[in-house]
């Protein structure tokens, strides 16, 4: 399958990130991230970029702060040449995975030597939904890409900012229901 973009999505109404893979055929893939998920994958892929980067014989990581230091000098690099501007092609020709996105409850990564990373996700399935996966063979500056575009993804969710009214153990005596805060709306 040969990669032609990345797109992740948070979809709000599903609280859910929505990756979609576009292949240079026009072929769609659609995977389902959840927050458990979509956080938890963050750090693996900061993890297999260091990993990607460092298979290069001129390049030795001393420590956990060194590899911070590559993997953001390398995301920097990748932010200047890459097409963030291009907006997702809607035209597709097939659905890969049918109409129903894969929810993806495992991931499993492998680097190989000679860089290209494989992402394994797999949908564990349940009563009437059997179990799927998709392998994603992907070269380093697409998983550049997805580790961008996650992050992004996971910011907007505003998954790691604490809710409103959490802290409940301060004496208060609200028992409105906990809600996500509104984003403002701006008109003209």
């Amino acid at each position: 399958m040969n990669i032609h973009q990345l797109n992740v999505q948070y979809d709000e109404r599903e609280d859910r990130l929505l990756v979609r893979v576009k292949t240079v055929q026009e072929q769609e893939l659609r995977l389902w991230l959840t927050r458990r998920i979509g956080v938890k994958l963050v750090e693996p892929l900061v993890t297999t970029v260091a990993r990607i980067e460092s298979l290069d014989p001129s390049v030795t990581l001393a420590d956990e702060e060194a590899r911070k230091i590559l993997v953001q000098l390398k995301q920097e690099d990748f932010l200047k040449k890459a097409d963030l501007q291009t907006p997702f092609s809607e035209a597709t020709t097939e659905l890969l995975l049918g109409e129903q996105a894969l929810l993806v409850t495992e991931v499993t990564i492998h680097v190989h030597a000679d860089g290209v990373t494989q992402l394994v996700m797999k949908d564990a399935g349940g009563e009437d939904q059997p179990e799927r996966s998709v392998t994603l063979n992907l070269q380093s500056f697409m998983v550049h890409g997805l580790l961008h575009l996650l992050q992004q993804a996971v910011h907007r969710s505003q998954w790691l900012e604490p809710l409103a009214g959490a802290n409940r153990d301060e004496g208060g005596d609200d028992d409105r229901p906990l809600r996500r805060t509104k984003k403002p709306v701006y008109t003209h």
